[in-house]
Formats: structure tokens, sequence, C-alpha cells
């Protein structure tokens, strides 16, 4: 689990809008990417100003350290919380508290923290309703949860799961929370090879609908990654099970009037005509064979063609 570069500015962007205080709970030990100089400079950047320290831990991974990297509770002190705890499910990298997030969390720690803050680290526990019930019994009320690097597209087996910016975005509207930023990026993973001066991400406000034409092969090669943060409003819980916005949008009357009785019967149309040509290639191998290269065609050329994406809201 990491906060590179584009990570922290996003959190640098939440601690202008709302400063950071109080209690924070990683999930998971966080490797900071970046040095303190590096932290300064981009916090004039962004007009916040950061909490002094006593002095400047450097990170517990002896390669970063090298490297002049902070430590992650040198990281949060400076963001302004005054205590930084870990938790973490082995005491490998030495945690404040080591706790399986596959159960609940005890009842002393209920209501103890002013922010959860996890980058990379859910998509490693198998039952997500209960990290997020465990989330929820964490925080205070008005507290803050945030998502610093969920991973979604070209993601295959880092994790349990692949996250789609929705699944946060249903969950958190269904329970109550307000959402106080949900982006998503794409990005080359060049901290791991200590390339730590990457092209800046380009960062994509994320709105219900707006990605619902690259469901199906839309995105490229590069990774994708989701920075949400939701706030634990009072009266929010984590109990409420979602549907997703998708299809919430279809079953809804002024969708129904939206599309309208003759498009729908336009669209079936044109569906049953191409499965009644299909049918009827069946048993003719030499222009069922053309007609699936031609498909095979079109759909290379379609991937090939540059990607009309949303416009980008920020570059970090």
């Amino acid at each position: 689990m990491g906060i590179p570069r584009g990570t922290v500015r996003l959190l640098l962007d939440e601690a202008k809008r709302r400063p950071f205080s109080g209690r924070v709970l990683q999930l998971g030990r966080m490797s900071v990417f970046f040095r303190d100089d590096q932290l300064a400079g981009w916090a004039r950047e962004h007009g916040v100003e950061l909490a002094p320290v006593e002095s400047v831990e450097l990170s517990h991974d002896p390669r970063l350290a090298t490297l002049g990297c902070l430590s992650d509770v040198t990281l949060f002190r400076r963001l302004g919380f005054t205590e930084v705890a870990c938790l973490d499910v082995s005491d490998w990298e030495k945690p404040d508290f080591v706790w399986d997030l596959n159960q609940p969390v005890p009842a002393e720690w209920h209501s103890t923290c002013d922010c959860v803050f996890e980058s990379g680290t859910i998509q490693h526990v198998f039952h997500l309703p209960t990290v997020l019930a465990n989330i929820h019994a964490l925080l205070k009320p008005g507290g803050r949860v945030v998502h610093g690097q969920a991973p979604s597209h070209n993601h295959v087996d880092h994790g349990f799961v692949m996250f789609s910016p929705t699944y946060f975005q249903d969950f958190y509207e269904a329970n109550g929370w307000t959402i106080d930023a949900s982006y998503w990026f794409e990005f080359d993973p060049f901290w791991f090879r200590s390339c730590f001066e990457s092209p800046p991400w380009r960062i994509r406000r994320y709105r219900p609908g707006a990605l619902d034409r690259y469901s199906y092969g839309g995105f490229g090669r590069r990774q994708v990654a989701l920075f949400v943060v939701a706030t634990r409003s009072e009266g929010a819980t984590a109990a409420r099970v979602p549907q997703q916005s998708f299809y919430r949008r279809f079953w809804s009357e002024e969708a129904q009037n939206r599309t309208g009785v003759e498009l729908q019967t336009q669209r079936v149309r044109r569906s049953l005509l191409i499965e009644q040509l299909e049918a009827r290639l069946d048993g003719r191998p030499l222009l069922s064979r053309l007609w699936f290269l031609w498909k095979r065609l079109r759909s290379a050329v379609a991937h090939r063609l540059p990607r009309r994406l949303p416009p980008p809201d920020l570059r970090y």
C-alpha cells in the first residue's frame, strides 16, 4: 500500500476544503513515495499550511528511506492529524493494532476515529460488506473515510476485486453519507521502480452515468484507480444494500419516458435483424467466416481509435 504524488495532492485538495485534525487510522501501513521538501512545495501550490513536526521521520522501508521519503506518521502529522495509528492483519510492519477486517472490530474501537484512510487495502479483504461496516463503526459522526487509490481497471489478481466507481457512489449514497470527492484516474506505477518523476495524472471527476459507454472494453492498457472521500453524516449507516444506479436509472419513470416505446421497439427490431442474419449464415461456412472476420476487424479498428474520454478535471 502506498501514497504517490497524485494521491497526496488530492489529499491536499481535501485539506484545503476542510482541514484534517484529530485521530487518523490507517488500514495497512503506508509507503510514502516523496520527500518532505516536495510535500511542502505542493502544499504551497494548493494554499495549504502544513502542521509543524518536531522531527521528520523517514520511511519504514529502508529503500525509500535512502531516497529521503517520508514515513506515513510524519506525512499525516504534517497534514494536521494529532494522532496517527495503523491497523493491519499481520504484525509484519509493526502496526499499532492487529486485526482481520473480515471480522467486526471490537466495540471499544467504535467512534474513535476522525478519519479512516486506506490506499490499496480493502481489495485484499474478502468480505467487503464487513470492511465497510467496520469503517462506519470506527468513525465518529462527521468523520471521513478516504479511499486513496482503490484499484479499478487493469489490476487483475492484485487483490480479490477491482472496483467500479459506482460501487462507492451507490453504497455511500444509499447509506446516507456525504460524498465529498469522487475521482478516477489512469496512471503508470513508476513509483514501484524508483522513478518518481512520472507524468502528471489526468484526474477526472466521477459522475454517475459518465462511464456507461466504456463499460465493455472501453479502456486501454494503462491502470485505472479511484480516489473517494465520504463523510459519515448524522444518521448514516452501513447496513443498506444498494442497487446499482445504472439499472435504477432505467427502472425509473423518467427513464421510461425518455426512452419511449417507439425507440425501444427500434432497438429490438435492429437486434432481431442481426440475430436472423447470423441464423441464416449457419450452415454456410464461407459466408459465416467472412461475416465474423468483418466483426473482428470492426472491433479491432474501434479499439484503436482515440478514446473520447471526459475532459480531465485535474492534472497532478
